[in-house]
């Protein structure tokens, strides 16, 4: 369960010469015969080289919205193959984004509370071009996914509406997230999967093409499991149809839709006397803070993507994405009435509240665009320019539980080293709704890609946004009535020395007009304004790397207000400033490396209660090192091995910095062969069983969850 403004992260030097050259030439431009791809689509993609990388994937989409190669693009941009996902057993985003670095990761029983963090700070969500609303933004499931990108500083110049659903934002970077489409390949697969903790599963991919100009493809899931944590289960079922209309070479229509629904019991954390605060008690780490006969909390997420793509000629193409998105959360959860305090309870006996949350959305997204691929001499021009559009319509709202003494919500007391739960009691439902907010965003944009030559590329990049926000809540006194304007560029530059080295300095600014939290009076927009330079190998002696130094800044940041429980208050600045690495090394064609590595300082610079403070939850140092190694020839042939670690720093429980959990490294490992028709799986995480603790975001900090510990899973897929 989410504090109010913990609610809202789950949602949304160089001049400007990059677009000038296109100016002085789009007119003489005689057209190049390029092709044109639709920017929204993430496509698989291989890598043609001496030594051809298992992972390296050498163009992005998410970084421009158009197929660009990655040594054009003056933005940090990483990406997770599909090829990845699979050799590691990765069955969350977790497990897929600790590769990258500078990611913040969020544990499974967390996902209703935060979001992923990029370079300290939210970062959006996008699906097939449009931003998951609202904070439903963590996908469920990667059965689905084909590729995921992080783009790693503000992004808002290039998606939207999403200022307003997208609640995550973009002040620390995108997460684009390309799910599978229909082919026109047959292709069929059935997995089923056990593993520790009761966990079983049945997953599916069929897709058949129709005609030549049609194809089809259903991917679902369905998948139980339990926890480490008593009567915690997690259920969760998803079913992705699509098709896809090829009528001839230059036209595409994709349809998405998507259904999915989660429910597990809700977690708040353990508190921090008794786990990583000295007591003269110890809390077990399978503890939980409940009631008896307390509903599970569910997820629904409901949508439909539509994307036509066209091709005029060699010069111009368009691009249409329009997206429904429905999703709705009930959660009822139990927690320390004093809580985030760690010294407030003088031993093991809780006195504890029941609440229930629930909130629902309904998001209308189109977003058009048109392409223009222009060249005059050898001077080349990819412009793009687009407007994105965006209506959501935000109901909720949050009561405690009743109680006959106090107004805390107050249900019973819970000796947490031997506890006897109280019995659930449901709060009153209002109807309508306490909270009826309404969301609408328009943005335009423009963009160029200048290539000058085949060494020199110029980016230049405006959106102006506009949103219109009704905040209204009745129950706390809320009614705001908002207009806000942004004009936010991203410029930058980048040159290839060699066909294996380049580099590149990039700036860039991000808007988000804070909503989904409680503010006494309208807020300010929060803006983040990034710099960056970086240098990157392209396949050098089999190695693949981006090394960056950023400094990226965020003003009016969202904070609790410590005078106001609550309500959420706009302090000065934040920052994060460091270095990070990310490095593939294919060292032979069987044997793979990858590396990543962060090193940050993520601080509060300008807040009267709070400077100095490291920002929560968000570790110094974070580092990845993973390896593989394919068997292809001989009789073990199809035989592969995985081993990786993942570490980071201690972080830092709460805002305040009232306590911190420890430095962690975490080993894990995987094996599978192949054989005929078949694969065989078996993953591990935690491998040495390590038994620690992390932040829980629950009402923005001040509990712990322990992490998970060893588990394995066991997979079979047939592939027919």
């Amino acid at each position: 369960m989410t504090h109010r403004h913990r609610r809202r992260q789950k949602i949304t030097g160089l001049g400007g010469f990059a677009i000038l050259p296109c100016l002085l030439t789009a007119g003489a431009a005689s057209a190049q015969n390029t092709g044109t791809e639709a920017p929204y689509r993430l496509e698989p993609l291989t890598v043609e080289a001496a030594r051809e990388s298992t992972y390296a994937v050498p163009n992005a989409s998410s970084a421009t919205r158009t197929n660009t190669p990655v040594e054009r693009i003056p933005q940090s941009v990483s990406a997770i193959p599909r090829k990845l996902i699979d050799d590691q057993g990765a069955q969350t985003f977790s497990d897929a984004l600790r590769n990258v670095s500078s990611v913040r990761l969020v544990d499974e029983r967390d996902t209703n509370n935060t979001n992923f963090l990029v370079r300290g700070f939210d970062a959006a969500i996008v699906v097939d071009g449009i931003p998951m609303p609202g904070y439903f933004s963590i996908p469920e499931t990667l059965v689905n996914v084909n590729r995921i990108e992080v783009v790693k500083g503000p992004g808002s110049t290039l998606y939207g509406g999403a200022q307003a659903v997208g609640g995550a934002g973009f002040l620390g970077g995108v997460i684009a997230v390309a799910t599978k489409s229909p082919e026109r390949t047959p292709y069929r697969e059935v997995g089923l999967r056990i593993g520790s903790y009761s966990e079983r599963g049945v997953f599916f991919d069929f897709n058949q093409p129709l005609s030549d100009q049609v194809s089809v493809r259903l991917v679902g899931e369905a998948r139980r499991s339990e926890s480490e944590t008593d009567r915690i289960e997690n259920e969760r079922t998803s079913i992705f149809p699509s098709l896809s209309w090829a009528p001839n070479a230059d036209s595409q229509l994709t349809v998405r839709l998507r259904y999915s629904d989660v429910s597990t019991l809700d977690y708040s954390g353990l508190p921090t006397r008794g786990t990583v605060v000295d007591a003269p008690y110890s809390i077990p780490r399978s503890r939980i803070v409940a009631a008896e006969d307390m509903p599970d909390t569910t997820t629904e997420t409901r949508g439909i993507n539509i994307n036509w793509s066209q091709r005029f000629n060699d010069v111009w193409s368009w691009a249409l994405t329009a997206a429904y998105t429905q999703a709705a959360v009930d959660q009822r959860g139990v927690f320390p009435t004093f809580f985030g305090n760690a010294v407030a309870e003088p031993g093991p006996l809780l006195t504890v509240s029941g609440a229930r949350l629930w909130d629902e959305f309904d998001s209308v997204t189109i977003s058009p665009s048109v392409i223009a691929k222009l060249r005059s001499g050898n001077v080349a021009h990819t412009l793009i320019a687009g407007l994105d559009y965006d209506r959501t319509r935000d109901d909720a709202f949050l009561r405690l539980s009743p109680d006959p003494f106090f107004n805390f919500g107050v249900i019973g007391a819970i000796d947490i080293t031997n506890p006897v739960y109280p019995t659930w009691v449901e709060p009153v439902e209002p109807s309508p709704p306490d909270q009826e907010n309404r969301y609408r965003s328009t943005a335009v944009f423009l963009q160029d890609q200048v290539d000058i030559g085949e060494k020199l590329h110029l980016l230049g990049n405006l959106r102006y946004t506009r949103v219109k926000a009704d905040d209204v809540n009745a129950v706390f006194g809320v009614n705001n009535h908002s207009t806000n304007s942004k004009l936010t560029p991203r410029l930058g530059v980048s040159y290839e020395f060699t066909p294996q080295t380049s580099a590149f300095i990039g700036y860039g600014k991000g808007m988000r007009v804070p909503l989904f939290a409680v503010f006494s009076q309208p807020p300010k927009p929060e803006e983040s304004e990034q710099t960056e330079i970086g240098l990157r190998l392209k396949n050098l002696a089999g190695v693949t790397a981006t090394f960056a130094i950023f400094d990226l800044t965020v003003k009016n940041a969202i904070v609790a207000d410590p005078a106001n429980p609550g309500f959420s208050i706009q302090s000065g600045k934040q920052r994060s400033r460091g270095a990070e690495l990310d490095l593939l090394w294919q060292l032979n064609p069987s044997w793979s490396w990858l590396a990543s590595f962060t090193h940050q300082d993520p601080e509060v610079v300008d807040d009267p209660v709070l400077e100095g403070k490291q920002l929560f939850n968000v570790p110094k140092t974070s580092a990845r090192l993973a390896t593989r190694y394919d068997i292809r020839s001989g009789k073990f042939s199809g035989l592969g091995f995985g081993l990786g670690l993942t570490h980071h720093s201690k972080l830092p429980g709460d805002s305040g910095n009232t306590f911190f959990t420890p430095t962690a490294t975490v080993w894990d490992a995987q094996a599978s062969y192949a054989v005929g028709r078949a694969r065989f799986a078996l993953s591990v995480n935690n491998l040495a069983d390590k038994k620690y603790f992390r932040p829980s975001s629950y009402f923005g900090g001040g509990q712990v969850l322990p992490a998970t510990p060893r588990t394995i899973s066991a997979s079979v897929v047939i592939t027919f």
